[in-house]
């Protein structure tokens, strides 16, 4: 067995972490070691009508590339997750996306002779460290690969519990079953890649922020709705504009002066916590910078830093906006209540018997200026991290490509296609949203690391919340503890 060498100062560190509510290349790619999504794409070939069919791209594996038999295990740290996305029920036969889960797996198998054995546990974001956290300290070789909740899995990083998948075999980055924007953002260090996300964690994919929009209100009131939809891809789609249609979409209906469930609301939503997060994250705000060595440094303070507060408080303040219990912003948006609604690509799933016809839209960029749009996934997604306590780290790069491989050809067409735009989505032009916001999936480093960083990642849920525009101060009173934990781990890094 391997001898696991923690960071004794680390361990008591991670230990002291608040859990709050939450919500092949061997060498790096370049000097920074930051790759981008590229396109192996560009180079498959293509279809009479010039786009490309994803059955045409294949992974860079060996052929003939076996493994005698050997057992692959995953720790999954949610039931729901482990049936829907991992293993595929085999006596749920008829769904479209179980059916293709299963039938990836079988071919992995059948391709790697090996045997994939994963197990579900019953881990919340908030006792999901603490279980792998056990297992790894005791040397315990069980599992070879981590799927749990962001929160708990980037407790892991600064204990050095996780392999740098930058030292996998056979991995490829390039391919476009692996998010690099999204791990490039969670990484501690340029040279490091311990939190792993792509086609095979679709459940991270299906958490990325949304709006949804009642198209029947909007005519109403607006007219086109496809308008929003010419705007969203003329890049003019912004905070400002949103806010003017939340403002304009109300109407006192039941004549009691307050913003109420008895209204026609802009935008509905179930307290202003996680919500707060898609619209912080999805501007263009810098909030960190990498050092000489490609380490992380925090760069909190900024004229556009304190610019978004005041649009975040003008934005989720607006006359429209009505925060209500868990359960009702639902039922509001089905009903016909509320213009706007908040969720994920797969919450969509709660309104497929909803009357008026819905569609989706990108949380809005900052100013027109913002060059993309930011899908930012939601904190208790599922991410993917490799034991160092694994007996398999010779071949768990091929399983991981060949998982995401299988998973970008066969599951990602069975539930972006089928089960999600087609079942879900009401025309063409929604579906192009899904698309849109699918590409645009990210995550920022504060946020991932906010339980590790002081809290540092939630500023803006917090002034919000209280309405404050006080940037500036309540970082600075945060951010000298901030940068001591930071700096105590990348000094444990970089003193390896």
């Amino acid at each position: 067995m391997k001898k696991i060498r923690i960071f004794s100062a680390l361990i008591a560190l991670a230990s002291a972490l608040p859990i709050l509510a939450s919500c092949t290349q061997d060498t790096p790619p370049d000097e920074t070691g930051i790759t981008e999504d590229t396109a192996a794409v560009q180079t498959a070939e293509s279809t009479a009508d010039g786009e490309t069919e994803r059955s045409q791209i294949k992974d860079s594996l060996p052929e003939n590339l076996q493994f005698a038999g050997r057992t692959f295990s995953v720790y999954v740290a949610t039931q729901a997750v482990y049936d829907t996305y991992v293993v595929g029920v085999e006596d749920k036969e008829g769904d479209i996306v179980n059916d293709a889960v299963h039938t990836r797996n079988l071919n992995v198998q059948e391709r790697l002779d090996i045997k994939l054995n994963a197990k579900a546990f019953a881990d919340t974001y908030q006792t999901a460290a603490a279980s792998i956290t056990a297992l790894v300290l005791a040397d315990d070789s069980t599992f070879d690969l981590f799927m749990a909740q962001q929160t708990g899995m980037a407790q892991l990083v600064p204990q050095k519990l996780l392999y740098n998948a930058y030292d996998l075999k056979y991995i490829d980055f390039e391919q476009p079953w692996w998010q690099n924007k999204f791990m490039n953002e969670a990484a501690l260090g340029s040279s490091y890649r311990y939190l792993l996300s792509g086609d095979y964690f679709t459940h991270a994919i299906s958490l990325a922020r949304t709006l949804l929009f009642n198209k029947n209100l909007y005519q109403n009131i607006f007219g086109d709705p496809d308008a929003l939809y010419r705007e969203v891809l003329d890049g003019k789609w912004t905070m400002d504009r949103l806010q003017k249609i939340f403002r304009e979409s109300y109407a006192d209906l039941n004549g009691d002066g307050v913003t109420d469930d008895g209204d026609q609301l802009g935008f509905v939503v179930n307290k202003l916590y996680a919500t707060v997060d898609g619209f912080a994250y999805g501007g263009d705000v810098v909030f960190t910078n990498r050092d000489k060595d490609g380490f992380i440094e925090l760069k909190m303070i900024s004229e556009a830093a304190v610019l978004h507060a005041e649009r975040l408080n003008a934005l989720l303040h607006e006359t429209g906006v009505h925060s209500t219990p868990k359960d009702t912003p639902t039922n509001i948006f089905k009903a016909g209540k509320s213009v706007f609604t908040y969720g994920t690509l797969n919450s969509s799933a709660n309104f497929r018997d909803m009357k008026d016809d819905f569609g989706y839209l990108p949380i809005p960029k900052s100013t027109e200026e913002q060059e993309n749009y930011a899908a930012v996934v939601h904190d208790t997604a599922l991410l993917g991290g490799v034991s160092v306590a694994s007996d398999n780290l010779d071949i768990t790069g091929a399983v991981l490509e060949a998982l995401g491989s299988e998973s970008y050809r066969i599951v990602i067409p069975a539930w972006y296609e089928s089960a999600l735009k087609l079942k879900y989505a009401r025309d063409d032009l929604s579906s192009q949203m899904i698309d849109l916001i699918r590409d645009s999936t990210t995550t920022n480093f504060i946020f991932v690391y906010n339980f590790a960083l002081n809290g540092i990642g939630q500023v803006y849920r917090t002034l919000v919340n209280k309405q404050s525009n006080d940037y500036v101060s309540f970082v600075q009173e945060k951010l000298p503890a901030a940068e001591q934990l930071l700096a105590d781990i990348v000094k444990a890094f970089k003193n390896k």
